[in-house]
């Protein structure tokens, strides 16, 4: 006679402002199955909430061999993570105050569903397979439309009130600089982003800058992006070059005050404008160093995340499986 082998699962979601992506981890932490969907932020957060419980529904079914313990999900800002309602979420459209993810999607699918920041995923994940593996202290950053943060103190993800602690996308920088989603002035965010280097790149080629992404956007504005920006670096042009060094600049030197405040083992630098060994994460990396007076800077290191596109919603999976632990372990 052959016994059955039981499988747990967790399903993961990770809520971009241009799209949501789900997958389904095994036992060993891996994606067996995964989706992903526009967001339609434009549409309200109960009709994005809806695409998340019919995304799970999809996963399910696809895993069927697997039983799915629980759910997390991952959400670009503040969030009351003892109830699974949403603070202020500024990228995307209505902010998603005061709304009860956890609690609908609860509903809506039987399964226990624990809520978590979009960052703070991305560094639980790095900590059990990537990047982080073994380190006591470490600082992380993720860039792309934003700059999420996190920090991991002897060996454990902060989170802070708010579920947002480590946000060095909201140090503020320059003071008088351009506004943020967030309220104030000069953060991190609006200097360092992949939208401010895609604003840079407009407003250059709009004052009629000699730059090669002239002809690469075609004249459209509407389809400059860092990838593009990125691009006409890699080929010599001193505009994207220069564009670039900046930006990656100030956020070094966010870096830099973070370093000062925690002395990290570790820098662990992600997201889609800073891929490993590019020319941001190069600039980012030596503002840094050079600005990093009080601490022994020789001694940290500064790495590239590994699991890539991944890392959010494997972080939230795992969230979800910790989340269905600690209720089945309370109830």
């Amino acid at each position: 006679m052959t016994l059955a082998i039981h499988r747990t699962a967790a399903i993961g979601i990770d809520l971009g402002g241009t799209n949501l992506k789900l997958a389904v981890i095994d036992d060993e932490d891996r994606i067996v199955e995964r989706l992903t969907v526009p967001t339609g932020g434009a549409d309200g957060h109960r009709a994005v909430i809806e695409r998340m419980v019919v995304g799970v529904g999809a996963l399910r079914a696809a895993a069927s061999g697997l039983d799915v313990a629980g759910i997390g999900v991952g959400v670009p800002g503040m969030l009351d993570m003892a109830t699974g309602v949403t603070g202020d979420l500024p990228n995307l459209p209505g902010r998603w105050s005061d709304v009860p993810v956890s609690p609908a999607i609860a509903t809506a699918t039987g399964l226990p569903v624990g809520l978590i920041n979009d960052a703070k995923a991305f560094a639980i994940a790095e900590q059990r397979r990537g990047a982080a593996v073994g380190a006591e202290t470490a600082l992380l950053a993720t860039i792309g439309t934003g700059i999420g943060g996190a920090i991991i103190a002897h060996g454990r993800v902060l989170f802070g009130l708010g579920g947002v602690a480590g946000e060095i996308g909201h140090l503020i920088l320059q003071p008088e600089g351009p506004r943020c989603s967030c309220g104030n002035f000069g953060c991190a965010e609006t200097l360092a982003s992949g939208p401010a280097l895609v604003g840079e790149a407009a407003r250059r080629i709009a004052q009629g800058f000699a730059t090669s992404l002239t002809d690469l956007s075609g004249g459209d504005l509407n389809i400059i992006t860092p990838e593009l920006i990125a691009r006409a670096a890699n080929k010599g042009d001193a505009v994207a070059m220069e564009i670039i060094d900046r930006a990656g600049a100030w956020l070094g030197l966010a870096l830099a005050g973070g370093i000062a405040l925690i002395a990290p083992d570790v820098v662990i630098l992600g997201g889609g404008v800073a891929p490993a060994g590019s020319r941001y994460f190069r600039a980012a990396e030596a503002m840094a160093r050079s600005h990093s007076g009080v601490t022994e800077i020789d001694r940290i290191a500064c790495r590239p995340a590994e699991l890539g596109y991944d890392a959010g919603v494997i972080g939230a999976a795992l969230w979800g499986r910790e989340t269905a632990g600690s209720m089945k372990n309370t109830g």
